[in-house]
């Protein structure tokens, strides 16, 4: 290919780096708020003897779906195994949850 074939090709894509990375960031600025907001709201209910099962869940099972769509990607095991745990973790608070939601 030559220099001019390249460039018209990159234009066509109409990706921007600059973009994609800025949304990249911007998600781990999400999670990291929804984590704190998380742990404070949870420490709050558990104060209250109240149950926190639904926000273990809600966390866990984001944060698998990142690993997964991660490993989909960049084909990591490390994002595989842990998107594995969390997923089964978020399961389980689910389950939890229900359980004690409709007292059994």
């Amino acid at each position: 290919m030559k220099k001019d074939e390249i460039l018209a090709k990159a234009r066509e894509e109409k990706s921007d780096e600059m973009e994609n990375f800025i949304q990249d960031k911007s998600m781990i600025w999400i999670i990291l708020a929804m984590f704190i907001c998380l742990c404070v709201f949870s420490y709050t209910r558990l104060e209250r003897n109240m149950q926190i099962e639904d926000y273990a869940a809600t966390l866990n099972i984001a944060a698998s779906v990142g690993c997964l769509y991660r490993f989909a990607k960049a084909k990591q095991r490390k994002n595989l195994i842990l998107g594995i745990i969390l997923g089964a973790a978020g399961i389980w608070f689910t389950v939890l949850y229900f359980l004690k939601y409709f007292g059994a």
